[in-house]
C-alpha cells in the first residue's frame, strides 16, 4: 500500500477536525494501514490507528498506554485525557528507548459528544475513500456514482443494500427485462426473485465472494455482473450491472472492481451517517430554530446562506418507518430543505419533525403549505395524512426562530381545534390541496386558537400560579380515581353546553352539575363566573399541553 493510495495521518487530522483533537505534534506523516480497538490487541503493527477505549486516570497510566502502542501511527484516547499530559508532552511526543524506531504514535483525543462507534465508522470512510482512483462524482452520492459506473461500462447499474433494497439506479437500455423493471419500480428485488436467486446459488455466491460474480444472459434476461461492497469483511451492499451482448464483460468486471473501492466510503456514509452526521446536522438546525447568538457554525454545517427565503415547517406524528420516504419527497419539492427531529416550542408540545425550507423566490405561507401537503401525500399510500404547521417567511437565518415559533403554534393550534371539533360552528377547515389527508395549517387559519396558546404560555411563564387549579384537580383525580379535570376540559370544549358535555362524558346532567360543584369546592373557582372561568380555562389549557 502506497501513500498515494491510502490514508495518511495528515489527511486524517484534516478530515476529523472538530471531533478529534491532536494532543501532540505530527512528526512523521505515516500511511494508515489498519484501524484497531485496544480490546484484545496484542500486536500493534506499524501504521495502525489504535482506539484506546480504556481511559487512563493518571499521567503514569497514560505514559504506559503510549509505551504499549509505541509502534502505532496514532493513538486515539478518550475525552479528558489531555489533563494527564506531562508538561512539555504536547509539544513533542515521547521518544522510545530503542534506537532507530519511530518517535511514537500521534496522540489524539476524541470529542465528548462523539462515540467510539462513530469515530470508527468515520475513519473507515477515510481509509476506503483514499484507495480509489475512479472519477469521483460531484456531491459524492450513490446516484452520481451509479451514473459514473454506467457511463464507464455502458451497462445499466443498480446499487443495493444488504437487504436487496435499491439505493440508486441508472438505466441505459430502453429494452430492460421484466425483473429489472419490477426491481426499479418497487425499490427492491421482488421476493419471488430473491427465492429464485437463493435456490440457484447466485445470491449465496455473491455474499461469499470478494470479487465480481457473473450470470450469463438467458430466458429473456440480460447478463448480470455483481460485485459485493465490503469494508473489513462486512457486507455493505452490492453493485449490479445488466448489459446486452454488445458490452464486453471483461471491461465491466474491471470497472466494477474499481467502482467498489469508490463506492465503499459513499455506502458507509449512506448506511451509517445517522449516528454522527445526522445528529450534528440536527444540532445545527436546532441552534438556528432556537435563535442562537452565533449562527455561523450552524450555517456552515448546513451550507445555508445568511440571507435567503426561509420558512419553517413543523410536522407532527411522523412514523419512523415513513420518515426516510417523507424526507425524500420533501427534498424533491424543496431541493434545499433541511430536516431534523426537533421538540416543540419550549419542549412543551409533541415531538415533531422540523423542516427549514429555502426557496429561490419569496413564497407565501399558503404556497409553502400547499407544496408540503402535495409532497407528503406522495408518501402516504392512501393512509391517514400528517398534520403540519407553517411559519411566516423570513429573509435571514437570524429571523428563522420567529418562523419556527409560529409553525409550532400553528401545529398546536390544529391539535387544539381537533380536540374541540364539533363544539364551534362555522369553522373553516385548514386548507388541503390533496385528498390523501395531509393537512397544513398557517397562522391565519387558526388565529383564535394560536392567540390562546400564546397568552397561556406568556401567563404560565410569568405567573406560575395560573396552573394551580388544574394541578389541584389532577391530584384529586389521581388520589380518588376521579374525572374532574376531564369533566372541566370537556365542559369548556363544548362552550359550556351542559347537554353536549353530559353526552360526551356519558353521564347524566345531574352528575355533571355535581362534578362542577365539586370543582368549585376544591379550587374555590366557579365555571359559571366569568373571571373564575377564565382562570380555569387557562389552567386547563396549560395542563393539557403539558400532558
Amino acid at each position: 500500500m502506497t501513500t498515494e493510495s491510502c490514508l495518511t495521518l495528515s489527511r486524517m487530522v484534516r478530515e476529523t477536525a472538530g471531533f478529534l483533537m491532536p494532543l501532540t505534534k505530527l512528526v512523521d506523516d505515516a500511511p494508515v494501514t489498519a484501524i484497531e480497538f485496544d480490546l484484545d490487541l496484542e500486536v500493534c503493527a506499524a501504521g495502525t490507528i489504535v482506539l484506546s477505549t480504556r481511559s487512563p486516570g493518571t499521567s503514569a497510566e497514560l505514559a504506559e498506554v503510549r509505551t504499549r502502542y509505541t509502534q502505532a501511527a496514532a493513538l486515539i484516547v478518550a475525552p479528558g485525557v489531555h489533563a494527564y499530559l506531562d508538561e512539555g508532552t504536547s509539544d513533542e511526543p515521547e521518544k522510545p528507548d530503542t534506537p532507530g524506531t519511530s518517535t511514537g504514535p500521534l496522540l489524539v483525543e476524541r470529542a465528548a459528544n462523539v462515540t467510539w462507534a462513530e469515530t470508527l465508522v468515520h475513519l473507515r470512510e477515510l481509509v476506503e475513500g483514499a484507495s480509489s482512483a475512479l472519477s469521483r462524482p460531484d456531491g459524492d452520492d450513490l446516484g452520481s456514482l451509479a451514473a459514473v459506473i454506467a457511463d464507464s461500462t455502458g451497462a445499466s447499474i443498480t446499487i443495493e443494500d444488504p437487504q436487496s433494497r435499491v439505493l440508486a439506479h441508472v438505466n441505459l437500455d430502453d429494452d430492460i427485462d421484466e425483473i429489472r423493471r419490477e426491481t426499479i419500480l418497487t425499490g427492491a428485488i421482488p421476493a419471488w426473485r430473491i427465492v429464485q436467486l437463493e435456490e440457484s446459488g447466485f445470491l449465496p455466491a455473491i455474499r461469499a465472494s470478494t470479487d465480481v460474480v457473473e450470470r450469463r444472459a438467458g430466458d429473456g434476461e440480460s447478463a448480470r455482473s455483481v460485485i459485493p461492497l465490503r469494508s473489513e469483511g462486512e457486507l455493505l451492499g452490492t453493485i449490479w450491472a445488466a448489459y446486452g451482448d454488445a458490452i464486453d464483460p471483461d471491461h465491466v468486471r474491471e470497472v466494477l472492481r474499481e467502482a467498489a473501492r469508490a463506492a465503499r466510503p459513499v455506502m458507509l456514509r449512506t448506511l451509517r451517517r445517522s449516528p454522527f452526521e445526522k445528529r450534528i446536522q440536527q444540532e445545527a438546525l436546532a441552534s438556528i430554530l432556537a435563535g442562537a447568538g452565533d449562527l455561523a457554525p450552524a450555517a456552515a454545517m448546513l451550507a445555508l446562506p445568511f440571507s435567503g427565503h426561509y420558512t419553517a415547517v413543523a410536522i407532527a406524528e411522523v412514523d419512523p418507518r415513513k420518515e426516510s420516504e417523507m424526507r425524500f419527497h420533501l427534498r424533491a419539492a424543496f431541493a434545499d430543505a433541511v430536516l431534523a427531529a426537533a421538540p416543540g416550542q419550549s419542549g412543551k408540545s409533541m415531538p415533531c419533525v422540523a423542516v427549514l425550507v429555502q426557496s429561490s423566490s419569496a413564497l407565501g405561507p399558503g404556497d409553502i403549505r400547499d407544496r408540503v401537503a402535495v409532497a407528503l401525500s406522495r408518501s402516504e399510500e392512501g393512509k391517514a395524512g400528517w398534520v403540519f404547521g407553517v411559519g411566516y417567511p423570513v429573509g435571514r437565518l437570524d429571523q428563522v426562530k420567529g418562523s419556527w415559533d409560529e409553525a409550532v403554534y400553528a401545529l398546536e393550534g390544529a391539535r387544539l381545534a381537533e380536540s374541540t371539533a364539533g363544539a364551534a360552528t362555522g369553522r373553516q377547515e385548514a386548507n388541503t390541496p390533496d385528498s390523501c389527508g395531509s393537512r397544513g395549517v398557517i397562522a391565519a387559519d387558526l388565529e383564535a386558537e394560536i392567540l390562546g396558546l400564546r397568552v397561556a404560555d406568556s401567563l404560565g411563564a410569568s405567573l406560575p400560579d395560573i396552573a394551580r387549579p388544574a394541578e389541584i384537580l389532577l391530584t384529586h383525580d389521581r388520589t380518588h380515581q376521579g374525572q374532574l379535570w376531564e369533566t372541566l376540559r370537556v365542559y369548556f370544549m363544548t362552550v359550556g353546553n351542559s347537554a353536549e358535555a353530559s353526552r360526551r362524558l356519558h353521564v347524566h346532567a345531574n352528575s355533571l352539575r355535581h362534578r362542577l360543584g365539586r370543582i368549585e369546592e376544591l379550587t374555590g373557582l366557579s365555571p359559571y363566573r366569568s373571571a373564575d372561568r377564565l382562570w380555569l380555562e387557562l389552567a386547563v389549557l396549560l395542563s393539557h399541553r403539558e400532558r
